[in-house]
């Protein structure tokens, strides 16, 4: 059964997209325990970390400013998540899909933005 986790970056932690960040990088799905590793990996890049393990909490479309791209990590997401987390961004966002939620394949996706 899967946990009912809430990162921080859910909860509206991290740096806002209108202090100097270059945008949102959106992760969907991946491990809950990672959260704090895939910050890390996202802002060494000069963006913010969104991380939704299980669920999009609502409001989110208005605090969450400019999405730099949405990471889907295919082996540890729901088919509805993806699906929520998609309609949040505008088409010109980058939809990137990436098969292990290991912080190295993210750190390669985040590089190639």
């Amino acid at each position: 059964m899967a946990r009912n986790t809430t990162s921080e970056t859910e909860r509206g932690g991290g740096a806002s997209p209108t202090t100097g960040s270059k945008g949102a990088v959106i992760v969907v799905g991946g491990s809950g325990g990672m959260s704090e590793r895939y910050r890390e990996v996202v802002e060494e890049r000069g963006l913010e970390l969104r991380h939704f393990e299980n669920r999009v909490p609502n409001g989110t479309r208005r605090i969450l400013g400019r999405v730099a791209a949405v990471v889907v990590m295919v082996g540890m997401v729901s088919h509805s998540l993806r699906d929520q987390a998609k309609a949040l961004v505008s088409d010109d966002a980058p939809v990137v899909y990436l098969r292990s939620a290991s912080v190295s394949a993210l750190r390669s996706a985040v590089a190639a933005l």
